[in-house]
Protein backbone atom coordinates (compact mmCIF):
# COMPACT_ATOMS: atom_id res chain seq x y z
CA UNK A 1 0.00 0.00 0.00
CA UNK A 2 1.24 3.39 -0.85
CA UNK A 3 1.47 6.21 1.60
CA UNK A 4 -1.18 8.25 -0.27
CA UNK A 5 -3.63 5.37 -0.08
CA UNK A 6 -3.06 5.06 3.70
CA UNK A 7 -3.71 8.78 4.16
CA UNK A 8 -6.98 8.52 2.21
CA UNK A 9 -8.08 5.52 4.27
CA UNK A 10 -7.13 7.34 7.48
CA UNK A 11 -9.14 10.39 6.34
CA UNK A 12 -12.16 8.21 5.51
CA UNK A 13 -12.05 6.53 8.94
CA UNK A 14 -11.77 9.94 10.59
CA UNK A 15 -14.75 11.19 8.56
CA UNK A 16 -16.87 8.10 9.38
CA UNK A 17 -16.02 8.44 13.08
CA UNK A 18 -17.14 12.09 13.14
CA UNK A 19 -20.23 11.29 11.09
CA UNK A 20 -21.21 8.53 13.57
CA UNK A 21 -20.65 10.92 16.49
CA UNK A 22 -22.81 13.63 14.86
CA UNK A 23 -25.60 11.12 14.12
CA UNK A 24 -25.46 9.86 17.73
CA UNK A 25 -25.64 13.38 19.17
CA UNK A 26 -28.49 14.20 16.77
CA UNK A 27 -30.45 11.14 17.92
CA UNK A 28 -29.86 12.11 21.54
CA UNK A 29 -31.23 15.59 20.76
CA UNK A 30 -34.31 14.17 19.06
CA UNK A 31 -34.92 11.83 22.03
CA UNK A 32 -34.53 14.75 24.46
CA UNK A 33 -37.04 16.88 22.54
CA UNK A 34 -39.46 13.95 22.34
CA UNK A 35 -39.24 13.28 26.08
CA UNK A 36 -39.72 16.97 26.92
CA UNK A 37 -42.78 17.08 24.65
CA UNK A 38 -44.19 13.94 26.26
CA UNK A 39 -43.58 15.36 29.73
CA UNK A 40 -45.40 18.57 28.80
CA UNK A 41 -48.32 16.67 27.28
CA UNK A 42 -48.66 14.38 30.32
CA UNK A 43 -48.41 17.37 32.66
CA UNK A 44 -51.21 19.15 30.81
CA UNK A 45 -53.34 16.00 30.92
CA UNK A 46 -52.72 15.62 34.66
CA UNK A 47 -53.65 19.27 35.27
CA UNK A 48 -56.85 18.87 33.25
CA UNK A 49 -57.80 15.75 35.20
CA UNK A 50 -57.17 17.50 38.52
CA UNK A 51 -59.35 20.40 37.40
CA UNK A 52 -62.16 18.05 36.39
CA UNK A 53 -61.93 16.25 39.75
CA UNK A 54 -62.12 19.61 41.52
CA UNK A 55 -65.19 20.58 39.48
CA UNK A 56 -66.86 17.24 40.25
CA UNK A 57 -66.15 17.71 43.97
CA UNK A 58 -67.82 21.12 43.85
CA UNK A 59 -70.84 19.64 42.05
CA UNK A 60 -70.99 16.84 44.62
CA UNK A 61 -71.02 19.34 47.48
CA UNK A 62 -73.90 21.20 45.81
CA UNK A 63 -75.84 17.99 45.22
CA UNK A 64 -75.28 16.83 48.81
CA UNK A 65 -76.57 20.15 50.13
CA UNK A 66 -79.64 19.79 47.88
CA UNK A 67 -80.23 16.26 49.19
CA UNK A 68 -79.94 17.46 52.79
CA UNK A 69 -82.29 20.35 52.08
CA UNK A 70 -84.90 18.17 50.35
CA UNK A 71 -84.81 15.32 52.86
CA UNK A 72 -84.65 17.39 56.02
CA UNK A 73 -87.48 17.38 58.50
CA UNK A 74 -88.91 20.79 57.49
CA UNK A 75 -89.03 19.78 53.82
CA UNK A 76 -90.70 16.47 54.66
CA UNK A 77 -93.24 18.23 56.90
CA UNK A 78 -94.01 20.70 54.10
CA UNK A 79 -94.43 17.84 51.60
CA UNK A 80 -96.74 16.06 54.07
CA UNK A 81 -98.86 19.18 54.51
CA UNK A 82 -99.05 19.61 50.72
CA UNK A 83 -100.37 16.05 50.46
CA UNK A 84 -97.47 14.52 48.56
CA UNK A 85 -96.56 12.29 51.49
CA UNK A 86 -99.09 10.31 53.45
CA UNK A 87 -98.27 9.16 56.92
CA UNK A 88 -99.86 6.13 58.49
CA UNK A 89 -99.77 5.23 62.11
CA UNK A 90 -97.67 2.20 62.95
CA UNK A 91 -99.06 -0.03 65.65
CA UNK A 92 -96.87 -1.18 68.50
CA UNK A 93 -97.23 -4.78 67.37
CA UNK A 94 -95.41 -3.98 64.16
CA UNK A 95 -92.47 -2.20 65.80
CA UNK A 96 -89.36 -4.24 66.34
CA UNK A 97 -87.17 -3.16 69.20
CA UNK A 98 -83.57 -4.25 69.36
CA UNK A 99 -81.67 -4.46 72.60
CA UNK A 100 -77.91 -4.54 72.88
CA UNK A 101 -76.62 -7.53 74.72
CA UNK A 102 -74.39 -6.90 77.67
CA UNK A 103 -72.08 -9.52 79.07
CA UNK A 104 -74.45 -10.31 81.93
CA UNK A 105 -77.44 -10.65 79.60
CA UNK A 106 -75.52 -12.87 77.17
CA UNK A 107 -75.90 -15.96 79.33
CA UNK A 108 -77.12 -19.05 77.48
CA UNK A 109 -80.87 -19.53 77.46
CA UNK A 110 -82.35 -22.97 78.14
CA UNK A 111 -84.35 -24.68 75.41
CA UNK A 112 -88.10 -25.05 75.83
CA UNK A 113 -87.69 -28.79 76.57
CA UNK A 114 -85.13 -28.14 79.32
CA UNK A 115 -87.30 -25.41 80.82
CA UNK A 116 -90.29 -27.80 80.99
CA UNK A 117 -88.40 -30.28 83.20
Amino acid sequence: MSRAHQDQAHGAIFLVRWLALVVFVGLLGVCYVHMKQKLTTDGNLCRDLENSVRELDEKLLGINSDIRRLTGRPALERRRQEGYIRMMEVSDARIVRLRLQTEAAALPVADDEEAAR
